[in-house]
């Protein structure tokens, strides 16, 4: 099975909303342990979270270091929220729509899609 979780959202009351992140990377990870492909699309603020996870102290640090090679983040999104810069490199960018992820893209290549 190949699933891509959809992640637009990051504040939740002016803070950082670890439950969805949390969330996201138990589920991705299972799914990967089970031999499933899996995709983290970081799309809209949610590209706040590539630079949060990168960081050294962060919480869910060694959750992320499991799946850190299926996130993608958004190019235009991660430009406007000005972590670009500090995420090139170490996070896949893409920008195949217009600047942005093309679900489109991972649809035709048989990925679910799931919004959290």
């Amino acid at each position: 099975m190949k699933v891509a979780f959809l992640i637009f959202s990051y504040f939740h009351k002016n803070q950082p909303n670890m439950p969805v992140m949390m969330h996201t990377l138990l589920f991705a990870n299972e799914l990967k342990e089970k031999g499933d492909e899996v995709k983290i699309i970081l799309e809209g603020e949610a590209v706040l979270w590539a630079k949060d996870l990168l960081s050294e102290n962060h919480p869910l640090k060694s959750h992320f270091e499991k799946v850190k090679d299926d996130f993608v983040v958004c190019e235009a999104c991660a430009s406007m929220f000005n972590v670009k810069e500090e995420i090139k490199g170490k996070l896949k960018l893409e920008n195949d729509l217009f600047g942005h992820v093309s679900l489109k893209k991972y649809l035709d290549g048989g990925y679910r899609i799931i919004e959290l």
